[in-house]
């Protein structure tokens, strides 16, 4: 279960916003799982639209989440900027807005990824072996169509390896069909019996188990740890919930390929970074102090009061210290640390 505040203010990129709600989340730790779902959430969403120029941005926005759900510690610094890099990411898609997949109907999106799929290209025996724990039995009447599918893919992906890396135009246009035919196949329904997740035919899991026979780099095989991540069972909700996270994949995929065409963090988005860095406990111990104060209080109505009189302060803080996106200037990270603990948080 996300929680759709804080959701709406990290897509909104607020980043003020998002990280008040975030340190609530911090300091009523019982509620960590929620904000946990949230962040796997939101880099689902942020893998709808993603494209190659900003992928490895993402890459390491996906790194870094899986690192905080993982840990046995709450680092609040941690927290906080990773809130701020998806803050970032929303923000260049709401200046330079993309089609999003999932938005296209079913019949133009055909239109757009059918070239893909029109060659007859065989795999020999070295081909079927390697992708054996994807392919259904040969008796399966979806047989042909999974070589078809796999044969296409890997011919796309011969086309992008000859391609100029100077010719940036050329690789967005093949990040963009190799995504687009992802969300075809995944939203055509296909039933695809496979070794990769014997108890699931979502051809979402046809689509990971080629990217586990292909692939090895870490930042591609994190989108599968992520879109996986407590959901043994295979829960619906979660899976659809997560379906962005193989979309982002796909780009990243790409990526791999040409990896020039990408840039990372820039300087006035370091900025932001570091100036997060600096002010992130100082944050968090006001808020804390703030909660505790509201808390103490008896009577209902000034209770919610002191709430709102509260986030208030808490946001004037972020307001006065956070630099805009424009600036140029970089700040070196702050060398002083702060001691305090909530479940065991750690600088």
């Amino acid at each position: 279960m996300y929680n759709k505040e804080l959701f709406d203010f990290i897509c909104n990129g607020n980043i003020e916003k998002s990280l008040y709600n975030t340190c609530i989340f911090l300091i009523e730790n019982s509620r960590i799982e929620i904000l946990e779902d949230t962040l796997i959430y939101t880099c689902s969403y942020i893998g709808t639209f993603i494209t190659i120029y900003n992928i490895s941005k993402f890459n390491d926005v996906i790194e870094s989440t899986i690192s905080i759900i993982n840990s046995d510690n709450i680092d609040v610094v941690k927290y906080l900027i990773l809130i701020t890099k998806m803050c970032i990411l929303c923000d260049i898609h709401i200046k330079n807005p993309t089609t999003k997949t999932g938005t296209i109907p079913i019949p133009q999106l055909r239109q757009k990824v059918y070239n893909v799929f029109d060659n007859n290209i065989n795999l020999n025996t070295a081909g079927l072996s390697k992708f054996e724990i994807i392919i259904p039995p040969r008796d399966s009447d979806i047989y042909s169509l999974t070589l078809k599918i796999i044969t296409s893919f890997i011919q796309l992906l011969k086309i992008l390896e000859n391609v100029n890396c100077d010719n940036t135009d050329e690789i967005y246009s093949i990040s963009i069909l190799f995504r687009d035919s992802f969300d075809y196949i995944i939203r055509k329904k296909y039933v695809i019996q496979t070794k990769f997740c014997l108890n699931e035919h979502d051809p979402i899991y046809f689509l990971w188990g080629f990217i586990h026979c292909l692939f090895f780099e870490p930042f591609i095989l994190n989108y599968y740890k992520l879109f996986s991540h407590n959901n043994l069972i295979n829960n619906k909700t979660l899976k659809n919930q997560r379906i962005g996270l193989i979309h982002g994949c796909a780009i990243a995929i790409i990526y791999s390929y040409k990896k020039d065409i990408c840039s990372s963090w820039n300087n006035s988005e370091k900025l932001i970074l570091h100036k997060i860095n600096d002010i992130a406990m100082n944050l968090f111990k006001q808020i804390k102090k703030e909660v505790v104060i509201v808390s103490n209080k008896p009577d209902e109505k000034s209770d919610k009061e002191e709430k709102e009189k509260s986030k208030i302060d808490g946001l004037n803080y972020l307001y006065d210290y956070v630099p805009k996106i424009s600036t140029a200037n970089i700040y070196e990270p702050s060398s002083e640390i702060f001691e305090d603990e909530y479940r065991t948080i750690i600088k």
